[in-house]
């Protein structure tokens, strides 16, 4: 009797565990928009480091918005790099 008690416990705790693992990769498979939005600024600092952050981060919101809308994921626009 105790042995089959002690085995269906482990067989839940086991069931449990899978679960609870295979929930957490898929959460972090997808970047969130902070994520995404944080990479699109670094991305952004690479290409031109004059830009203030302000400008940055409002391509970057305006390139996950439009990649929203569409669907399809959208490189940023190329910052002018020239300096006069």
């Amino acid at each position: 009797m105790n042995r089959t008690v002690a085995a269906m416990t482990l067989m839940g705790l086991a069931v449990c565990s899978v679960q609870a693992l295979a929930d957490d990769t898929v959460s972090r498979a997808t970047p969130t928009d902070h994520q995404m939005l944080k990479a699109c600024i670094e991305k952004q600092k690479t290409a031109d480091v004059t830009m203030s952050e302000a400008q940055m981060k409002r391509i970057c919101k305006d390139h996950l918005k439009q990649q929203k809308q569409s669907g399809i994921p959208v490189e940023p626009a190329p910052t002018d790099t020239t300096h006069n």
